[in-house]
């Protein structure tokens, strides 16, 4: 099966850490619960940034 958002990179947004990378995950998911910290992230458009900057700003607001 092929990615559902073929090269976007995911990381945690409570640790940071590279979900792409961790045992187990598929982008299919619309939940991904970090290996790391066991956070629950949202894995759809909806959070996907050209950048930083822009996550940030958008964080400010949720």
């Amino acid at each position: 099966m092929s990615d559902r958002f073929p090269e976007i990179d995911w990381y945690c947004d409570r640790c940071n850490a590279y979900l792409n990378n961790q045992p187990g995950f598929d982008d299919h998911r619309y939940i991904w619960k970090c290996t790391e910290c066991g956070h629950k992230n949202t894995i759809s458009s909806d959070n996907i940034y050209e950048n930083e900057g822009e996550f940030k700003n958008a964080s400010r607001y949720d």
